[in-house]
């Protein structure tokens, strides 16, 4: 990996961070905007899919356009549209405002999702799984990040201050126009057709491990959008503030983003389908066991659980880009987007449930879904060193425009 691609490599995981942190920072708001805007817990928990129309459902069009039209600026300009709309939770005046709100805002990140996946495993050269899994990380730490920065915004200037955060989004954009150029494209040129019709004979061939792959991603995803959702309600009942709630949101999603990274190299030395199958085997009983306890130990149980439900994410991504080579942000598009967006009907999905069983029941049940992701990851090949040698044996630079 040349200097040039390393530092493509670490800006784009810069802007992953800053990102991802923004798309999280409406969990531990939950309870104050449930107060304020007077709010069913329905209303509640229907933000995160509706939140995920823009910034996860939609990143297959994105990943479609940005192949085609406009490569270098959905990755660049991400970050600035993410944070100016979702900084302004704060000052939504109404429910309706908040979903327009949140649904700009989710354009942006899922704008810059599928073209920012496909540049760094571009730029990781034979190294994809590694460099994926980085690329991966970072979104994922800031995305931990992100409950505890809100919340010591609104501790320090209140709800209505929460726009300040949108500068880091404006400063991201500056640095990655600056350093972040479109790397070389050296696809032909082919028609609409043609490249539809490549597209479904590559299907054709690895269909069967790629849709196990998307539904581990989406058993996965949604047992974490059903615990950033239910968690900050559960905390709240057993007498945590706001920022306590933050601080153990983050807890649980940077030792998540630390097992993803941690995934990544192991999948370099065993196999993505046994950091998969032996991950899943574990997250569950993890999970159940954090709920079932209180105090340190519960946080303790909560970030390992966090650190192996997480551990695959960029596994699996790396994966099915090695399944389809010449279509990775359309892949990626699929495994990062359009899996976390049915993740996030989980928790709506959940609610009916609550109010006879309550946050910590629900949230057992859903932990031991997991399990079902484990079956999945064991019907997987076993054998990938085909589809990794297709890869490492590409140009660099073939990888960058995916579609």
């Amino acid at each position: 990996m040349t200097g040039r691609y390393k530092l493509t490599l670490a800006v784009l995981c810069a802007g992953h961070f800053v990102n991802d942190a923004y798309s999280s920072i409406i969990f531990p708001l939950l309870p104050l905007l449930k107060q304020r805007l007077d709010l069913t817990t329905s209303q509640v928990f229907w933000l995160a899919p509706l939140y995920a129309i823009s910034s996860s459902l939609m990143q297959p069009l994105y990943g479609f356009i940005s192949d085609r039209y406009a490569r270098r600026s959905f990755a660049v300009f991400g970050p600035v549209v993410t944070g100016v709309f979702v900084s302004m939770i704060g000052l939504a005046p109404s429910y309706s405002m908040l979903i327009l709100i949140l649904m700009a805002g989710g354009v942006g990140i899922g704008a810059f999702h599928p073209q920012g996946a496909a540049m760094a495993a571009a730029a990781s050269g034979e190294r994809r799984r590694v460099g994926m899994a980085i690329f991966s990380a970072s979104g994922t730490v800031g995305y931990s990040l992100g409950p505890l920065a809100i919340a010591l915004i609104y501790t320090s200037f209140g709800l209505d201050r929460t726009y300040y955060i949108a500068i880091v989004g404006l400063l991201m954009t500056a640095v990655m126009f600056r350093i972040c150029p479109p790397l070389e494209d050296k696809r032909t040129t082919r028609t609409t057709g043609e490249t539809k019709w490549r597209f479904i004979e590559a299907l054709k061939k690895v269909w069967k491990p790629l849709l196990l792959l998307y539904l581990i991603t989406v058993i996965r995803s949604g047992l974490q959008m059903t615990t950033n959702n239910y968690l900050p309600f559960l905390l709240g009942e057993r007498g945590y503030a706001v920022t306590g709630m933050g601080g153990i949101l983050t807890v649980f999603l940077l030792l998540g983003g630390l097992g993803g990274l941690a995934g990544g190299f192991m999948a370099e030395r065993v196999s993505g389908r046994a950091v998969t199958l032996y991950s899943g085997l574990l997250s569950g009983p993890l999970m159940v066991a954090a709920f079932l306890t209180t105090g340190p130990l519960s946080i303790i149980l909560l970030g390992l659980g966090g650190f192996m439900l997480l551990s695959t994410l960029p596994v699996n991504v790396a994966m099915a880009q090695e399944f389809m080579p010449e279509h990775t942000s359309t892949v990626s598009a699929w495994m990062m987007g359009a899996a976390w967006g049915v993740g996030a009907l989980a928790p709506p999905a959940l609610d009916m449930f609550v109010p006879q069983f309550g946050f910590t029941n629900v949230l057992i049940f859903a932990s031991s879904a997991t399990l079902l992701s484990a079956l999945f990851a064991y019907l997987l090949p076993r054998d990938e060193s085909a589809h990794r040698r297709v890869v490492q044996t590409e140009p660099v630079t073939a990888h960058v425009a995916g579609g």
